[in-house]
């Protein structure tokens, strides 16, 4: 993989540098020069993609020279607006000691044209960017000024995050070493161009086909188990389909499942409507079903607002579930992950997005987490005498009543423990946390809203309550026997279901060790349903994990071809259901050559 895509990056970067080498045949065609001329970069022969293949390897192989043709019609856009991009002064440039002469530690100071998009985004320095170091300030006459001999630039390349975050200090590969020239004392920029993440994945992609079955026999039809499954589907979702989509839309649905259940072939399924037949609808149907068929799934779109619209109506569709059926939502099956600035995850998504959810149960699964909580709650019930006895040793004139230490301590510890627990209602999938355990949640929360509401009341004084804190017979010499009777049958029903919760909880197998890494492998490994763009999809490929069978791809009309190949040829994908409208939208290509023909 890491060849790969350093060989794409210094193919892109590559522009003949030496006039009297003798190759007169370079990257860019015959004829390719020294000098730079943006106008007039040579255009790679690029043939025409056929509409049949004779093997897989020559598919992949045929969108290798359009990919690298796409690339370099990109970064001649962004050269041609250098004047707009963001860009830095070089504070520092220094050879590691390890990695090779072309892969060098940069300091820079602040960046300034930070923004994009109208003001809307600032940049950040990511992996996969692309970068120009000049020896001036960019300008407008910038790109035509590189053709002089006397110019130093380079192209370099963000190989890894920023240390710390923060896009002061990159460690970059360069097309050549100028290092050298900047001890001289000459000053340097820095000039973000663009990012190549994405045509690396692809470039990545296209060079592996061990998982490429699914390319190579997905429009063949399975015989064997077609007219069962329909039968199968249509029994158990035809009426909770028809209630709630048309015919078209229930059809389609119904032809998706049935072909996702055959374990004797891969499949592609085509789901095609105009503007305005609910096909976003019908997805967000589809997923919910295929949930509830306890499927893995991968959920795909080209940009981050259409992943983000797909997984906001999957939510949508869950949540109006739960609160018919008058319990907590759990989102646990389902997991976002991308870029988060890129992803504009809000409010609504966060529940669902990896890095909240991380960040959730790190803290759920710590030293702090839902077995200290639970444990505080139970020693409430038990040993609240003794711990306030400790506070009155340690300082009398300033102590609460008994009543107000006891409310005081519930107020905190109920509010800790009903924030774990919900966390694990809401993060952990259904699968894993099981049905009857998220029953006991739910019947725990009950239970200790309704001791609030006996603590909250005034009918029984602080002598009173550390009798019934201490003895469960107390209640028979009360005057009111009815109070002390409700208080001690709502503490022993919290005990008991306490008990009852963590005695259950301790039997799963959450992550022994409560960071960041093995949460996040752990989230990966649970979820039912994983949302991403098609580009993030290629991240699956390192993620130990049990492999997703099918794959969803929502707007896949805008998604170019070879793109498509990065989720295809994920470990485990069988079948394939693709929606769009080739009508509408189509895939940006910015090569004029690239787009003839619908070459990507």
């Amino acid at each position: 993989m890491r060849m790969h895509s350093m060989a794409f990056f210094f193919q892109i970067a590559k522009f003949q540098s030496n006039s009297n080498s003798g190759n007169k045949n370079g990257l860019y065609g015959k004829g390719a020069k020294k000098k730079l001329h943006v106008d007039s970069l040579v255009i790679m022969e690029v043939q025409h993609i056929p509409d049949s293949f004779e093997s897989v390897h020559q598919y992949l192989g045929t969108y290798l020279f359009p990919l690298l043709e796409e690339t370099r019609a990109e970064l001649s856009l962004s050269l041609k607006a250098i004047h707009k991009a963001p860009f830095a002064r070089l504070v520092s440039i220094e050879e590691p000691k390890s990695g090779g002469k072309l892969l060098l530690d940069v300091s820079v100071d602040s960046w300034r044209n930070t923004t994009k998009n109208g003001g809307k985004e600032s940049y950040r320095t990511l992996p996969g960017d692309i970068f120009l170091i000049l020896d001036e300030k960019p300008n407008a006459e910038t790109v035509m000024s590189l053709q002089c001999s006397t110019r130093t630039w380079a192209f370099a390349w963000a190989k890894q995050n920023p240390e710390n975050g923060y896009s002061a200090h990159l460690k970059l590969n360069f097309s050549k070493n100028i290092s050298g020239e900047h001890d001289m004392q000459k000053e340097f920029f820095i000039v973000f161009l663009m990012s190549i993440t994405t045509n690396l994945r692809i470039w990545n992609s296209l060079h592996s086909s061990e998982d490429a079955k699914i390319i190579e026999h997905g429009d063949e039809i399975c015989d064997r188990c077609s007219l069962y499954n329909n039968a199968v589907c249509a029994e158990k979702l035809g009426t909770s389909l028809s209630s709630v989509l048309n015919d078209s839309q229930s059809a389609a649905v119904l032809c998706s499942i049935c072909k996702t259940l055959c374990d004797h072939m891969p499949s592609v399924e085509l789901i095609w409507g105009p503007p305005g037949t609910g096909k976003t609808k019908t997805i967000s149907f589809l997923l919910c079903k295929i949930l509830e068929m306890n499927q893995r799934v991968l959920a795909c779109a080209p940009t981050n607002v259409a992943i983000t619209e797909l997984a906001a109506r999957v939510v949508q569709l869950l949540r109006e579930s739960s609160k018919a059926k008058g319990v907590l939502c759990s989102l646990g099956d389902m997991l976002l992950f991308g870029n988060k600035d890129r992803l504009k995850v809000g409010s609504e998504l966060e529940e669902i997005y990896l890095d909240y959810r991380v960040d959730r149960l790190v803290e759920c699964f710590g030293q702090a987490g839902w077995k200290y909580h639970t444990t505080c709650f139970i020693n409430l019930f038990e040993s609240s005498n003794s711990e306030y006895l400790i506070l009155l040793k340690s300082n009398v004139q300033t102590s609460p009543s008994f009543l107000g230490f006891i409310r005081e301590k519930f107020k905190s510890t109920s509010s800790a423990l009903r924030g774990c627990l919900k966390t694990l209602i809401t993060h952990i999938p259904k699968q894993f946390i099981l049905e009857h355990n998220i029953q006991n949640i739910e019947i725990l929360l009950n239970l200790i809203d309704s001791f609030g509401m006996l603590l909250s009341q005034d009918n029984v004084t602080s002598e009173q309550m550390k009798m019934l804190l201490s003895s469960p017979e107390v209640f028979i010499d009360f005057p009111n026997s009815s109070v002390a009777e409700t208080i001690l049958y709502f503490r022993s029903q919290c005990l008991s279901s306490l008990r009852t919760l963590q005695a259950s909880l301790n039997q799963l197998q959450f992550p022994s060790t409560a960071n960041r890494e093995s949460v996040k492998k752990f989230c990966f490994q649970r979820a039912s349903l994983i949302l991403c763009t098609a580009s993030s999809s290629f991240q699956l490929n390192f993620m130990k994990m049990d492999p997703v069978n099918l794959l969803v791809i929502d707007e896949a009309a805008q998604l170019k071809e070879c793109e498509s190949i990065v989720p295809l040829q994920l470990p485990g994908i069988k079948h394939a259901i693709l929606i769009g409208d080739e009508c509408q939208l189509p895939a940006i290509v910015s090569s004029q050559v690239s787009s003839m023909d619908y070459l990507l």
